[in-house]
């Protein structure tokens, strides 16, 4: 996966870039509507906003292109603001409508199959020019960010004339709306698209009325959404200081009914096409609802369906040491119940005298990753589980053999006889081992914590200490960059199809000072690019109050070690040679207390449900400490749905 880089593109790969992107440029073409779709829900008012939009910010991006070759950073400063607002109004149908486009413009484009990628690490479009004028003004790449806005406005003027004949419906525009309040939540109030100008807030204001306008051009604007829209947007511009802008309070009070007022909307509308399901489900208004995700969203292709009894089987497995070769190792002994399924040490024993490679990481969320192992070489939960079982030095085993030791056991076989009755893989086989511990683990979610429960709408589940936390979370510590909401890991919000890596330079030891990086190559070690050497996946901080140690390596034992370690600037900061290091080097400067609300917050995150120390396979679940349902209740919730 791509790892995002602050660094420029040279003039002559832009060159080229852009020469080819004149003719791979693809646009969304939807299948012909039904008659009564095109009669009664086609939106012909709304393309023609959307037209003018886009031609604001084709003349934007000519205002930004002239203020650039003055070389005045006086006059090229607001002209990428207005550059900016303009963009904002329209990413929302864009973003839809034109995924690569909209790309181009605002960083990677999507990495679909069809689409024409940059270079893995090569930012694009605002994020070069951005790094040209914040936090400082610098000349010599003034020429290289001139170019790329013109780039920009070549691919959006191509876009532009194919807008008349791009079909466009009612429905469309409240999913982009739906699609573009969580954009917002979850990366636009963190600064990701907008790190160095710290316009985030702004911004978002801009994207809200971007919806609004499009609302009030259909042909029976809904007016719940209207007033939702507008409300959330005089918030926000009320409220523009990025750092003190309390997130929790807009989040719960105004982009959640925002969202809610637009779903209303959408149920009664039907559907331009075949809307492909994902691991946001499509009922859910927001991101952060309690039964918002589908749990077999990353499941390899040949996954059986979720079930009760396929998970019932797979956490039986889990804590049965016969898996192993030698006999004596469980998955539960290194990913403890009791330790939100880690093992609390900074490497864990090897099946000789070594330790692992890396620190064990918890497997509560696990199924909302859609890549696995911190150097992310697995692409479902079934491949690491195989990877695992057959790591010689790990359990020395693979899913064969351990299905080939419990054969005889009856209690297995009548588990297996009633999981997979009535289907082609009947019988204890070494996919059905595979297929039952991932299942096992898909379960093991736990997004019903604190801040969960605040971010709902009941706020006072948070102190206001960790509510201030939350805020600097997302503002002044720019923890949200990079540990995305509602999963507070990698995986990208809001289409939540891929998982950024990152390389934040992590030293061997933990030190402050003089500091040498890590030798583990990361991401780098399995795809061989340079721009991945010494890039991780971005870990879940769900939990991570139970989770110590910390970071690939378990350098660091404490949150305070590691807050403090981001608030130096990363490897960078404390003195280690970090090629490519994608965690801005600046200090966060961050103040005794800002660090003890930061913590608090991150304890706010904590859910152990179902899992108590001790457990044992087969045996009851642990009592609940908070409101998600179990393993075997959730299989049959996923089933059901």
């Amino acid at each position: 996966m791509p790892v995002r880089y602050k660094s420029s593109i040279p003039v002559f790969v832009s060159l080229l870039l852009a020469g080819i992107l004149a003719w791979a440029l693809p646009i969304r073409r939807s299948p012909p509507p039904p008659p009564s779709l095109e009669q009664d829900r086609s939106a012909p008012r709304a393309r023609r906003a959307f037209e003018r939009r886009v031609d604001s910010l084709l003349g934007a991006l000519e205002g930004l292109s002239s203020a650039l070759a003055r070389g005045s950073a006086e006059e090229a400063r607001p002209a990428f603001h207005r550059a900016r607002a303009a963009y904002k109004r329209v990413e929302s149908l864009l973003t839809l409508v034109a995924p690569l486009v909209s790309g181009w413009l605002n960083g990677p484009p999507a990495e679909d199959e069809d689409d024409f990628p940059r270079p893995p690490g090569v930012p694009g479009g605002f994020q070069v020019v951005e790094a040209t004028l914040f936090p400082e003004w610098e000349p010599e790449t003034a020429d290289t960010a001139r170019v790329t806005v013109g780039e920009m406005r070549r691919a959006l003027a191509d876009f532009r004339s194919r807008i008349p004949r791009l079909p466009l419906y009612e429905a469309e525009v409240f999913d982009a709306a739906r699609l573009e309040v969580a954009r917002v939540s979850t990366l636009g109030l963190a600064g990701f698209d907008s790190d160095a100008s710290g316009a985030g807030v702004t911004e978002a204001a801009e994207a809200f009325e971007g919806l609004r306008e499009l609302n009030a051009a259909l042909a029976r604007p809904d007016q719940a959404v209207d007033r939702a829209l507008t409300s959330a947007v005089s918030y926000l511009r009320a409220h523009p200081d990025f750092e003190r802008m309390n997130r929790l309070e807009f989040l719960a009070g105004y982009a959640a009914p925002a969202a809610r007022a637009i779903m209303a909307a959408r149920s009664s509308m039907p559907t331009p096409g075949k809307r492909r399901q994902r691991v946001w489900r499509l009922d859910a208004p927001t991101v952060f609802d309690a039964n918002a995700w589908n749990l077999a969203a990353y499941a390899s292709f040949n996954a059986p369906p979720a079930s009760a009894d396929l998970a019932r089987l797979g956490e039986r497995l889990f804590f049965d040491p016969r898996l192993s070769g030698p006999g004596s190792r469980s998955c539960a002994a290194c990913h403890d119940p009791g330790k939100a399924f880690t093992d609390g040490k900074p490497r864990s024993p090897l099946l000789d005298s070594g330790l692992t490679a890396r620190n064990t990481p918890t497997l509560r969320n696990a199924a909302f990753q859609p890549v696995l192992f911190f150097d992310q070489r697995a692409s479902s939960l079934e491949a690491q589980v195989e990877s695992v079982l057959a790591n010689p030095l790990e359990m020395a085993s693979s899913s064969r053999l351990a299905a080939d030791r419990i054969r005889s056991d009856s209690v297995y076989q009548a588990d297996v006889a009633r999981v997979f009755a009535g289907r082609a893989e009947a019988g204890l086989t070494g996919s059905s081992v595979t297929a039952a511990l991932a299942a096992y683990v898909r379960t093991l979610t736990a997004l019903d914590s604190r801040f969960d429960q605040a971010v709902r709408g009941d706020t006072l589940a948070m102190t206001p200490v960790e509510r201030q936390g939350f805020t600097l979370f997302m503002g002044k510590g720019r923890c949200g960059t990079c540990h995305f909401l509602p999963f507070f890991n990698g995986t990208v919000p809001p289409d939540f199809a891929s998982s950024e890596g990152e390389i934040i330079g992590v030293p061997e030891r933990a030190v402050t000072s003089g500091a040498r990086l890590d030798p583990d190559s990361g991401r780098g070690g399995v795809d061989h690019l340079p721009e991945h050497l010494f890039a991780f996946k971005v870990p879940t901080l769900r939990n991570v109050a139970l989770t110590a140690p910390y970071m690939h390596n378990g350098a660091y034992q404490t949150l305070e070690q590691v807050i403090d370690f981001y608030d130096r600037g990363g490897g960078t900061g404390i003195g280690a040679e970090v090629p490519g290091q994608s965690l801005p080097g600046r200090r966060l400067k961050l103040s005794p207390r800002e660090r003890r609300a930061l913590i608090a917050f991150l304890g706010a995150l904590t859910d152990t449900t179902d899992s108590g120390a001790g457990r044992q396979a087969g045996g009851p679940p642990a009592r609940r400490t908070g409101g998600t349902a179990g393993p075997a209740e959730k299989a049959d919730r996923s089933e059901a749905r």
